[in-house]
């Protein structure tokens, strides 16, 4: 196993090389501590980024306070989660997956998302939405204090019930909480489709396979940690009607703002769902991965 200590100063060597990563937009140095989906969701970016000339100077960020997961482990891939604030006022809290796949080999992030752990202050700002977010649960822990991980099994479908309920248009299934990363997102899906009546939006979600670890609550459900691709498609329905890029990243990828008569974009989503022991127990989306996913490309026509 490895231990707290280590775990720590793998998540400040990931801060540190990141950061410096992230200002230069240089790939092969993020790739030293980040793999997987997240490396593929950072290039991404990485590549709308090159081409904005209006791109705002990289701030650093640092994870702070973090708390870890760490489960036992007999062999590789090893892996542990920190969960950690990255801004001081904030309720929300990171949860990073890192893994190292062979001994010796670095320590690389994997997977990110951002659940609500603190409460939001008891204030009229605090709008109701927000006060009604999931928190997320600590998790189960042996003895010894190793968190404790569990198969997904059955639980794994859920990803792929998620990106089926958030793909619009399409009706809505049952099976999931209501609330701000399900009913009311799909809701402000919709409501972007039908915006402009010359248009026509499609989203499609879907899921890749679960490739991370499983973690149990202190509950006894289990959180599984879901990767979904995302694709906006909008076209035009009447000859003179046109489509404008507004989006900065999407215009750097198309090169102009338009006009188009198609706009395909694709994103990268990360998502926490608590699953509960009873199976007809409803869902909860934990994190707003897919209303906030990751841009990975757009094409025009």
């Amino acid at each position: 196993m490895i231990t707290e200590a280590e775990a720590r100063a793998v998540l400040e060597r990931y801060d540190a090389e990141n950061n410096a990563a992230n200002s230069a937009l240089d790939g092969d140095r993020l790739a030293g501590v980040e793999g997987g989906e997240l490396l593929e969701a950072s290039l991404g970016s990485y590549r709308a980024d090159r081409a904005r000339p209006d791109r705002e100077t990289y701030k650093p960020f640092t994870h702070l306070d973090p708390q870890f997961w760490i489960p036992r482990a007999s062999g590789h891939p090893r892996t542990f989660v920190a969960v950690a604030a990255t801004a001081a006022d904030s309720e929300d809290r990171a949860v990073v997956h890192f893994v190292q796949e062979t001994p010796g080999a670095p320590w690389k992030a994997v997977f990110t998302a951002y659940a609500r752990v603190g409460d939001p202050p008891a204030t009229a700002s605090a709008s109701p939405e927000r006060q009604a977010r999931p928190k997320l649960d600590d998790v189960a822990r042996d003895a010894t204090g190793s968190a404790r991980t569990t198969t997904a099994g059955d639980a794994a479908a859920v990803c792929g019930r998620y990106a089926a309920v958030m793909s619009v248009p399409g009706a809505p299934k049952a099976g999931f909480a209501p609330g701000s990363h399900t009913t009311d997102l799909r809701k402000r899906m919709e409501d972007d489709g039908h915006r402009d009546e010359r248009m026509s939006q499609t989203t499609t979600v879907t899921a890749r396979p679960v490739a991370r670890q499983t973690f149990e609550t202190v509950t006894g459900e289990r959180l599984v940690p879901c990767v979904l691709d995302k694709t906006i498609e909008t076209k035009v329905l009447i000859p003179d009607a046109h489509l404008t890029a507004t989006a900065p990243k999407t215009i750097a990828f198309l090169g102009r703002t338009g006009p188009f008569t198609t706009v395909k974009e694709k994103f990268l989503a990360f998502v926490l769902i608590r699953v509960p022991a009873a199976p007809d127990a409803p869902a909860t989306v934990l994190t707003g991965g897919l209303r906030q996913s990751h841009p990975l490309d757009a094409t025009a026509t």
